[in-house]
């Protein structure tokens, strides 16, 4: 591009810049990409501060695609210093944090500023870049004559983590102001190293600390905080008991022989019958998940019967259930007698919950519950109940689970279904004959259910006898049902089925072949490549390619020779299960498909083959018409060529013309900057 012309475009994008219009005013900033950053940096330095945040975010992603973004960094962090635009301020901020450890000499210069504002972004980007060069810098900041600024240092040292700033937080404890040493309390808590108790406790004395340093102990002390923090549970704040509740489990959990050597049970122990409990139980109606694992852990420890009610409530919730269970077994008050009196006054999301609970817990004895709960109006009752039967393995209601079989509810009826099949592990006899009175029964939904229950049962006589049942549905599943047997008679009634009438059943045997892994099904599946059905075809083949061969692959590559888009598809799907110098000549010979799909699909295939093919012809793929092409291909030649492409991807970056393309351009690009 000659200097003229270049001068023609940057002053059409300098006009465009000042668009009243938000979107022209974007692809303005797009296109000063195709130019050398010492032309363009002024320019893309006013879009960081333009009005609208998608102009300024597009203007830092140009800025940092360029190579030599780090030869601008001083200009960059100047714009730091716009008072009266806080979105220039933090465009600058949000490019300087990217450049990373480039950044920090230019940080460092500046991490004494008369602006207080700029010392406060320079903590903050030191601190979000993360390197552990930083520490002493911050650490400095630390006794800077600004609150805000030492604040964000301590917050800073936090967020890195480095032990070596563990001193340093710990003097600066003596600075009476409660904000700054709250910080310093959550920055211990983060870096996490093991300190003494006697460093943090005595903030306990401040009410405004309490929090702070209950939160700072559940990462930094031992088992010797056990009394401290089962003190803690009874403090009259709500957020001071609940960090007290997290750090006791989170120590607890850390060093469980230290806690019961430290008597830590014990106390919690000593908490039943008292009004702590009480204070505990009104925290537990909160969202945060940490809580109320912690809350229900401690219930369980000490074992107050007040607290069964509320952790059987909290047993809806499925992270919570892993917890409750223990806790509810521990508490020794929950019986049969005492789960039938919740349920009776429980709604129906409570009832079901119970009901899980029972399966939970091996209650065999809760069989009166369950058929009581299988009559419930409620359908969601009902599949809880049929549901926990199959868990137990409560052989003796398998009549009353056949009898749901025919409920009026669809998720009853699954449930009733998949309960006969675990029961069927256990007595296969009566499971049996119920299939057996299925399997002739006038509704072919039942018929179907005796279907699924033979193949459970590997009863392949009764399959057999399915498998010319008038009804589709029925010879569909009893196809299906087939997939486990992978015997020869099996291989028989399947090639069988791909005659039937209905191309429902014909896609279920072909896949159903595929399934078996039996080579003796490759000859009946190249049959069915002449199925008037493409799906058909298309199942035929992503058979084949599950089981392998020379045969399949032939028939593999005559699909793929003049096969519309479809059954091309299929075919290439069942070439990723090749790995041979044909198949990887089929994948080739489809990337000169004019149907991008089927050209995208072969690229894959390549790539995962790493054929060296794909990267010798690569480029041409950048002009694909599809823009799809386009996109895997430039993935593939940067993960390949490394920053060897940027030249390469610049050049395709000015003839793009597809944004989601063009993205992936420039997050390349950034990513070798």
């Amino acid at each position: 591009m000659n200097k003229n012309h270049s001068a023609d475009v940057t002053e059409a994008i300098v006009n465009s810049l000042s668009s009243p219009d938000e979107e022209t005013r974007r692809i303005a900033v797009v296109t000063l990409a195709s130019f050398a950053l010492e032309e363009t940096a002024p320019l893309l330095f006013r879009a960081m501060g333009d009005t609208s945040w998608r102009v300024r975010k597009e203007a830092v992603e140009v800025f940092l695609s360029s190579h030599d973004a780090e030869h601008f960094i001083g200009a960059l962090f100047d714009l730091l210093g716009s008072e009266d635009n806080a979105g220039m301020r933090n465009s600058a901020a949000e490019a300087l944090t990217r450049l990373g450890k480039s950044s920090l000499p230019v940080l460092a210069a500046h991490a004494q500023d008369s602006d207080t504002d700029v010392r406060k972004f320079v903590v903050d980007i030191l601190g979000a870049v993360g390197d552990p060069s930083s520490v002493q810098l911050l650490v400095s900041a630390l006794a800077d004559s600004d609150p805000n600024v030492a604040t964000a240092a301590a917050e800073n040292l936090g967020s890195i983590g480095c032990a070596e700033a563990i001193p340093p937080l710990l003097a600066a404890l003596s600075r009476d102001d409660i904000t700054f040493r709250y910080t310093i309390l959550e920055a211990l808590g983060k870096i996490g190293e093991p300190l003494p108790l006697q460093a943090v406790t005595p903030f306990l004395a401040e009410g405004l600390l309490k929090k702070a340093v209950y939160e700072c102990l559940g990462s930094v002390a031992g088992a010797d905080a056990a009394p401290l923090l089962v003190k803690g549970l009874a403090e009259s704040g709500k957020s001071v008991r609940e960090a007290a509740a997290k750090a006791l489990v989170a120590i607890r959990d850390r060093a469980p022989d230290e806690w019961l050597h430290n008597a830590g049970d014990a106390l919690l122990e000593a908490l039943a019958g008292t009004s702590v409990v009480e204070r505990l139980l009104a925290l537990l109606e909160t969202p945060d998940i940490i809580l109320r694992r912690a809350l229900v852990r401690i219930f369980g420890l000490i074992g107050d019967p007040r607290a069964a009610g509320a952790i059987l409530r909290s047993c809806r919730n499925e992270q919570l259930l892993p917890d409750c269970i223990p806790a509810l077994r521990s508490l020794g008050t929950v019986t049969i007698a005492f789960l039938e009196e919740e349920f009776c006054r429980a709604d129906e999301g409570e009832r079901a919950t119970i009901l899980r609970l029972c399966s939970e817990m091996g209650m065999r004895e809760s069989v009166p519950l369950l058929r009581k709960a299988m009559d419930a109006p409620s359908p969601q009752v009902r599949e809880a109940a049929v549901r926990a039967v199959g868990r137990i393995g409560l052989v003796d209601l398998i009549p009353e689970i056949a009898a749901l079989l025919g409920d009026f509810d669809q998720d009853v009826r699954l449930a009733a279904l998949e309960t006969l099949a675990l029961l069927a592990e256990l007595d296969a006899a009566s499971v049996g004959r119920i299939a057996t009175s299925l399997s002739v029964a006038d509704d072919p939904d039942k018929r179907r259910d005796a279907a699924y229950l033979c193949g459970v049962l590997r009863d392949g006589d009764r399959l057999s006898l399915l498998l010319k049942d008038e009804d589709d549905l029925v010879r569909r599943t009893a196809v299906q049902r087939l997939a486990g047997f992978g015997n020869g008679d099996a291989i028989h009634h399947l090639t069988m089925a791909l005659t039937d009438e209905n191309s429902g059943v014909r896609i279920a045997a072909a896949t159903t072949l595929g399934e078996t892994g039996r080579q003796e099904a490759v000859d009946p599946l190249v049959l069915v490549m002449a199925d008037p059905d493409p799906w058909v075809r298309c199942a035929s083949l992503r058979s084949m390619g599950k089981i392998g061969g020379d045969v399949a692959l032939a028939a593999i590559e005559n699909a793929l020779t003049g096969a519309d888009g479809l059954v091309s598809l299929a075919a290439l799907d069942a070439l990723r299960h090749f790995d041979t110098e044909k198949s990887r000549e089929l994948a080739r010979r489809a990337t000169s498909s004019s149907d991008g799909d089927v050209v995208k699909v072969a690229i894959e295939i390549l790539t995962e083959l790493d054929d060296s093919w794909l990267e010798e012809h690569g480029e041409e793929f950048l002009c694909y018409p599809h823009w799809d092409v386009r996109n895997i291909i430039v993935r593939y030649l940067a993960e390949k060529r490394g920053r060897e492409v940027v030249p390469l991807l610049r050049r395709r970056l000015e003839k793009e013309t597809d944004d989601l393309v063009k993205g992936r351009i420039v997050e390349i690009l950034e990513r070798f900057r």
